[in-house]
C-alpha cells in the first residue's frame, strides 16, 4: 500500500507546484500593448486547424466538450492537459491526438492560447481579423 501512496503524494505535490507557478504570474503567453504573443497566435491556429472546435466550440468556450479556457485556468495542470490531449479521456468523446502532428508539435502554443482565453485576454473570434487583447 505504501508504494501506491507515494506516487499519489508526489503527483499531488507536482500539481500544486504547477498551480502555484501559474498563480505567481508566470503566464505561458505575453500581452504587450494590447498585442498577444506569437505563441498564443500559433496556439489559436493549432486549435482551429486541429479540429478542437468541433467539440469544444469557438474559442474553446465549450460545446459537446468542456470550456477549455476555464479548464486550463481552474482545473487542470499543464501536465494533465497535455496527457488528456495526447491520450484522450476515457468515458468521454475526447479522442487521443498523439498521432496528430500539428497538435503534438504545438502543444505549448495550444496551451498558451487556451490560458489566454481562460484569463479573458482574448475573445473567441478570429485573431487574424480582430484586434488583440481586451
Amino acid at each position: 500500500m505504501f508504494k501506491l501512496v507515494k506516487p499519489i503524494i508526489f503527483t499531488s505535490i507536482a500539481s500544486l507546484i504547477t498551480f502555484a507557478a501559474y498563480a505567481e504570474g508566470e503566464k505561458p503567453y505575453q500581452l504587450t500593448d494590447g498585442a498577444i504573443s506569437a505563441n498564443a497566435i500559433e496556439g489559436w491556429k493549432t486549435y482551429n486547424g486541429g479540429g478542437c472546435g468541433a467539440c469544444h466550440g469557438k474559442g474553446g468556450k465549450g460545446g459537446v466538450g468542456p470550456n477549455l479556457g476555464q479548464s486550463v485556468t481552474t482545473k487542470l495542470s499543464k501536465d494533465d492537459f497535455v496527457n488528456i490531449v495526447a491520450n484522450g479521456k476515457s468515458g468521454t468523446l475526447m479522442r487521443p491526438n498523439k498521432t496528430n502532428k500539428r497538435v503534438m508539435d504545438n502543444m505549448d502554443n495550444l496551451y498558451a492560447y487556451l490560458v489566454a482565453r481562460g484569463d479573458d485576454v482574448l475573445g473567441p473570434g478570429n485573431l487574424i481579423k480582430m484586434p488583440l487583447g481586451k
